[in-house]
C-alpha cells in the first residue's frame, strides 16, 4: 500500500517549503520515507508521522538538507529522531507542528557564547526544554581533527576556521531566510567571527560571563580525561571581550540565567 500523508504533514510541507519546491517535497516523503526505512511499518502511522515531521524539523525548509534527513532515517530513523530532537519526548513532534503552523511574528536565532566551563551547553538545554526552540553546538561543525585540536586547546589555522565559519554562517542563515527560530551553542572567541555570525538582524548574542579564576575551578572538578583547564587557558589567551550584546553572570544559578535572557530578549 503507498503511505499517505496526514493533513499536519502536508501543511507543514506548504508552509515550510516554497510553492515551487513543495512538489518534490511531497514526493520524497511518500516515496523516500515509507515502507523502505528498517525497524518501521508504514501501518505504524503514529511512528511514521513523527519520522517525517523530524525529517522535516531538520530539513529547514530545503530540499537538499530533507533528502539528507530521510537517507539518515534509511540508515536508522531512530538516529534522525535525536537529530531532531523528538527522541526524549512521544510528542514533542506534535509541539513543534503547532509552532510552526501557528506562525512565527518574531523569528530569532539565539547564540549562546562564552569561555570553556560558562555552561553555554547547560544554559542552551535548558533554553531548548522551555522554548522548543532546535539547537546546535556549533563547535561540533569542525572537521573531526580541528575538533581534537581545539578540545585539547590547540590552535585552529585561519584556513580551517574559515570552513567552520562558512558552515556556521550558512545553517545559522538558512533559519534566518525561513523565519524558524534557533539555539546555538559557540565559544565565538574573537570579534571577528561574532560579525561573521551574525548574518542579519534576527540574531542576538547571549555572553555567559565568568572571571577566570571561577571557570577554572570549574574545569578542574570536571570528570573527564579531557584537558579542560588547558583549554580554557588558550581560550583566554585569545578571547576578545565582547561588547553591545546580552551579558549575564555565568555564575548565577542556571534558572535564573535561563529567566534573565527570556526577559532580555523579551520572549
Amino acid at each position: 500500500m503507498t503511505p499517505q500523508l496526514s493533513p499536519l504533514t502536508k501543511h507543514l510541507v506548504e508552509k515550510l517549503f516554497e510553492p515551487s519546491d513543495q512538489a518534490e517535497a511531497l514526493r520524497l516523503l511518500v516515496e523516500e520515507c515509507g515502507n523502505n526505512l528498517p525497524f518501521c511499518k508504514d501501518n505504524d502511522e503514529y511512528k511514521m508521522e513523527r519520522i517525517r515531521f523530524a525529517a522535516l524539523r531538520v530539513s529547514i525548509g530545503y530540499l537538499d538538507d530533507l533528502r539528507s534527513a530521510i537517507d539518515l532515517a534509511k540508515s536508522d530513523w531512530r538516529d534522525l529522531l535525536v537529530w531532531a530532537r523528538f527522541a526524549e519526548s512521544l510528542t514533542a513532534h506534535q509541539e513543534w507542528c503547532e509552532q510552526v503552523l501557528k506562525g512565527n511574528d518574531n523569528p530569532m536565532v539565539i547564540i549562546v557564547m562564552g569561555l570553556s566551563g560558562s555552561g553555554k551547553t547547560t544554559v542552551c538545554n535548558l533554553l531548548f526544554r522551555k522554548l522548543g526552540w532546535m539547537f546546535y553546538d556549533l563547535d561540533n561543525f569542525h572537521s573531526t581533527e580541528n575538533f581534537v585540536r581545539f578540545m585539547r586547546g590547540n590552535p585552529i589555522d585561519d584556513e580551517s576556521m574559515e570552513v567552520w565559519l562558512a558552515k556556521s554562517c550558512e545553517l545559522i542563515g538558512k533559519y534566518g531566510a525561513k523565519n524558524q527560530n534557533a539555539i546555538f551553542a559557540c565559544s565565538a572567541l574573537k570579534e571577528s567571527y561574532r560579525q561573521r555570525l551574525h548574518v542579519d538582524e534576527k540574531v542576538h548574542f547571549v555572553y555567559l560571563h565568568g572571571e577566570y579564576g571561577q571557570l577554572e575551578e570549574r574545569q578542574k572538578n570536571r570528570k573527564s580525561t579531557l584537558p579542560h583547564v588547558e583549554r580554557l587557558a588558550y581560550q583566554y589567551s585569545i578571547f576578545e571581550e565582547p561588547h553591545d550584546v546580552v551579558t549575564i553572570d555565568a555564575d548565577k544559578p542556571a534558572q535564573e540565567i535561563i529567566d534573565s535572557i527570556c526577559k532580555e530578549l523579551e520572549i
